[in-house]
């Protein structure tokens, strides 16, 4: 049974760098299917263009890709967003047998343990780390909860990982010099994003207006 990978993110706007980490991760986990994400209102930051904007480019930009597909619960579910709370409906659709892999940057994984009940999520998936060159996920820069969590769980060959969730693998993942921060600053002076977003995406930003 292949794997379902969820590409979590806010996405504001989605571009050309999160279709190649999008890639990696497929080949990387072994993926059938690699779902991105869209946050609605997550309660660590907030987002610029509104949930619907961004679902919607989210989807503009995913039309020629057929492994990856949209999970859209976040943007319609009312309040802040809780990850766990997301992994529990993805659990319970999917059955007690599938893989899951959600993927989180190291940055983030850094941070888990300020997440919304961060100890529970291996009950219902497997963590996927991607670290970007030049960045490791080292001994010294983890708190001791972390360094114990990747003790216990740490698997080398996720795409060897029949088990339906409780691992965690670090993913060593080639990421392009484009940021989101980036592109809506580029909107903002007016300067060409044609060459770092999808060629749709690049129309409905114009069209609507967004990042002015």
């Amino acid at each position: 049974m292949k794997a379902q990978g969820y590409f979590g993110g806010t996405f504001d706007p989605i571009h050309n760098g999160h279709l190649s980490v999008a890639q990696q991760l497929v080949d990387k986990l072994a993926l059938e299917n690699l779902w991105f994400l869209p946050a609605g209102s997550p309660w660590q930051r907030t987002p610029q263009a509104s949930a619907q904007h961004r679902l919607a480019m989210v989807k503009l930009a995913l039309s020629n890709y057929p492994s990856f597909k949209v999970d859209e619960r976040e943007i319609h579910r009312q309040g802040f967003t809780y990850t766990i709370d997301t992994l529990k409906e993805i659990r319970a659709e999917q059955g007690n047998s599938v893989p899951l892999w959600f993927v989180i940057g190291a940055d983030s994984f850094l941070n888990l343990t300020t997440w919304h009940d961060w100890q529970q999520l291996l009950h219902y998936t497997h963590l996927a780390v991607a670290c970007r060159p030049n960045y490791s996920v080292t001994e010294d820069k983890l708190s001791a909860p972390l360094r114990s969590l990747l003790i216990k769980h740490y698997d080398k060959d996720p795409q060897s990982v029949a088990e339906p969730a409780g691992k965690l693998s670090i993913i060593n993942i080639e990421e392009s010099a484009i940021s989101a921060t980036a592109v809506r600053q580029c909107v903002q002076q007016h300067k060409d994003i044609q060459s770092v977003v999808p060629n749709a995406v690049y129309q409905y930003i114009h069209q609507h207006h967004l990042y002015q």
